[in-house]
């Protein structure tokens, strides 16, 4: 990641119970994120506010591959779709590697 962070965003999302945290650059561009399941804010902070960089390119994916999904909705609920199709993924990848 070549730009620097110049906000950063926690965001609880109640209907999908979870925090997600999102870098932001100094044109509001969307440079980071990751994502907690669950309210524990606390744990949140310590461990999940930084950068996921397998989650941020599959995040640039999908933006560029589902261009009218994201235009439907707003920015979070399209990142938190994205973060459901993450884990899922990643839940499918363990299980059938084994």
């Amino acid at each position: 990641m070549n730009n620097k962070v110049t906000k950063v965003s926690h965001i609880w999302s109640k209907d999908d119970d979870r925090w997600v945290y999102i870098e932001h650059d100094e044109q509001a561009k969307i440079i980071g994120m990751n994502f907690m399941q669950g309210d524990e804010y606390e744990i949140f902070k310590q461990v999940y506010c930084e950068n996921n960089e397998h989650l941020f390119d599959f995040y640039e994916i999908m933006v560029d591959t589902f261009t009218v999904d994201r235009a439907s909705i707003n920015t979070v609920g399209f990142i938190n779709k994205c973060m459901w199709a993450f884990h899922q993924c990643s839940v499918l990848h363990d299980e059938y590697k084994n």
